[in-house]
């Protein structure tokens, strides 16, 4: 019997979903490349390796801002890990895959995710796409099909979509384009203005799950971390405590304005659809949904019942798992899809 895998391409994480398995692939979307030629890491290792190689080794990212930038090293990556998948789950070749795609890309960025697996050593035996907005809703356990109205935020890494659903189907959808990187950004430069102090990518996003928190925290919730870096001044290593209160005020702003679009994106709902949004209100997905009171900060400013996936960062892969395994549900893979590329 022919085997299905789901494909979540994320600008941060790359997770693979085998039909009847569940996820067997969920590692960092980066490749270390030797010389601008060879691939020597992918994944996970190639992650741990930023920040801590020599000249002619280069920790690249091939998904920006959720498009494929850097299809030669994307294909190889691709390559080295369905042969390990190969290995432990048996052959990928010919088999069939599912894609989820960002909505507001252009026909060409589409078409491109669609490429990458073409151009792979296996050669699929059959490619479909389904809208990341869709299989986000499923993998957040929304009933699309009896749902006539509800709002899907997906905060990634530099990328937020927002989204309004109503009977399956995308009514309207925004991206913006910035995420959780940009929380990394602002505590780098918050702790190198108030602190005279250098941290790199890695530490500010441990600070961030860590510290991070949407509201203002009371004297009893604040935490303390120690974190290792560089004194501006002299150059040396050296450490600094930060907490929580300070990683809030240096997060706040973009998490005010991932708010703010939300509400904008309020006033364009059609008014056929108002009432049932009202009611099921805004689901929140991604990896930094998770960020602690964010729920709580939308829901105080929009006054619409927010909900949060329990986990958020595997919704979207989830969701083609949905789409896989309930007959019901197939129908996504190809109706909202807008390209045609089986024969």
């Amino acid at each position: 019997m022919a085997r299905v895998y789901g494909i979540d391409m994320g600008t941060s994480t790359l997770k693979i979903y085998q039909k009847a398995r569940g996820i067997i692939y969920s590692e960092r979307n980066a490749v270390a490349v030797f010389e601008n030629k060879k691939v020597i890491a992918i994944g996970d290792e190639a992650w741990q390796m930023e920040g801590k190689t020599p000249p002619n080794i280069e920790v690249a990212y091939p998904v920006r801002s959720g498009v494929p930038a850097d299809v030669r090293n994307m294909v190889t990556q691709l390559n080295m890990i369905f042969n390990k998948l190969s290995e432990i789950h048996g052959k990928m070749n010919g088999q069939e895959f599912m894609i989820a795609i960002p909505t507001n890309i252009t026909e060409v960025e589409k078409r491109a995710y669609v490429e990458l697996v073409e151009a792979c050593d296996i050669k699929p035996g059959l490619i479909r796409v389904v809208d990341k907005p869709i299989a986000d809703a499923l993998g957040a356990d929304v009933d699309i099909k009896e749902v006539t109205g509800t709002i899907i935020v997906d905060i990634g890494a530099e990328t937020t979509e927002l989204s309004v659903l109503s009977n399956g189907g995308i009514v309207i959808s925004r991206t913006l384009n910035y995420g959780g990187k940009r929380l990394d950004e602002n505590i780098i430069a918050a702790v190198r203005k108030y602190y005279n102090f250098m941290v790199g990518a890695k530490t500010a996003e441990q600070i961030k799950i860590k510290l991070g928190s949407a509201t203002h925290p009371e004297e009893s919730e604040i935490k303390t971390l120690q974190v290792f870096g560089r004194k501006l001044v002299s150059g040396l290593p050296g450490s600094i405590p930060i907490d929580s209160e300070f990683v809030y005020l240096s997060i706040k702003d973009t998490l005010e304005l991932i708010v703010d679009a939300i509400k904008a994106m309020l006033t364009h709902v059609p008014p056929e659809i108002s009432a049932d949004v009202m009611t099921y209100g805004i689901y929140l997905t991604g990896g930094m949904s998770s960020i602690k009171n964010f729920g709580r900060l939308v829901k105080n400013i929009t006054g619409l019942p927010v909900h949060t996936a329990e986990k958020g960062s595997e919704s979207v892969v989830l969701g083609l798992g949905k789409i896989m395994e309930e007959k019901e549900l197939d129908i996504f893979a190809e109706k909202y899809s807008g390209l045609q590329i089986m024969d």
